[in-house]
C-alpha cells in the first residue's frame, strides 16, 4: 500500500511538471545565411526546439571554405519561470583536416512587446576541431529567472585547404537541440507537496 502511495505522489508531481512543460511557445524561428541554411528546418516538443541544418558545411569539393550560420528564436512560457537553456549540438559528418567551428550563444530576456532587456542573461562558447567530440552539450544557466527570452546563436565554420593533397578538410553541422527548464510556481508546487505528504500518511495507516 505504502508503493502505491508514493506512486500516486510521483503521478501528482510528474502531471504538475508536464503542466508546466507544455506552457512553453516558440516565435520569431530565423535561420540565416544560406547557402549555409539552405534545407534548413525546425521542429518543436513540449518545452524543446530542435534546428536541422543539413547544408551547413564548408571544404574542400564545397561551395564555401569560410562561412557563418545564424540561428534565433523567442521562447514565452506564458508566465512560467525559465531558468536555463540547455544546447546539444552534433556535428554530424563532423571535422576533418584543418576544419574548426566556433559556436556562441547568447540569450536575452525580452519585456512584453518582444523588446531586449539590458545585457543577456546567460552564453556559452565553444570551439570544435578535428580532437572534438562529434557531440556537445552545455547548460546555459540564466543570471535570472524569466518568462520570455531570445537566444541567439552563431557557428563560423572554417576548412582552409591543407598543403598535403591526401588530406580533407571539412567542418559541418547536423543539428541543434534546446531543451529549456522550468520552475513551478512555489504555490503550487507547496501545494502538491502537502497533498503528496496526506496520501502517503493515509496509505501508512492502512
Amino acid at each position: 500500500m505504502i508503493l502505491l502511495g508514493r506512486k500516486a505522489a510521483f503521478v501528482a508531481f510528474a502531471s504538475l511538471m508536464g503542466v508546466a512543460a507544455n506552457a512553453i511557445v516558440f516565435t520569431n524561428v530565423t535561420i540565416k545565411s544560406p547557402p549555409l541554411s539552405d534545407g534548413s528546418s525546425y521542429s518543436t516538443a513540449v518545452n524543446a526546439i530542435t534546428f536541422f541544418v543539413p547544408n551547413a558545411l564548408v571544404g574542400d569539393g564545397l561551395p564555401l571554405r569560410f562561412g557563418t550560420l545564424n540561428i534565433q528564436y523567442d521562447a514565452d512560457s506564458s508566465g512560467e519561470l525559465m531558468v536555463a537553456d540547455e544546447v546539444v549540438i552534433s556535428m554530424g559528418t563532423g571535422i576533418l583536416g584543418r576544419g574548426t567551428i566556433l559556436f556562441r550563444e547568447t540569450v536575452h530576456e525580452l519585456d512584453s512587446i518582444g523588446a531586449e532587456i539590458g545585457e543577456p542573461i546567460g552564453s556559452s562558447y565553444h570551439t570544435f576541431d578535428v580532437n572534438s567530440n562529434p557531440f556537445f552539450s552545455d547548460t546555459i544557466v540564466f543570471s535570472r529567472a524569466v518568462t520570455r527570452f531570445r537566444a541567439k546563436k552563431s557557428f563560423t565554420l572554417s576548412a582552409p585547404d591543407s598543403a598535403d593533397p591526401n588530406v580533407t578538410d571539412l567542418a559541418a553541422v547536423a543539428y541543434v537541440n534546446q531543451n529549456i527548464h522550468l520552475v513551478p510556481e512555489p504555490a503550487t508546487l507547496g501545494a502538491l507537496a502537502l497533498g503528496a505528504l496526506g496520501v502517503l500518511r493515509r496509505r501508512n495507516k492502512r
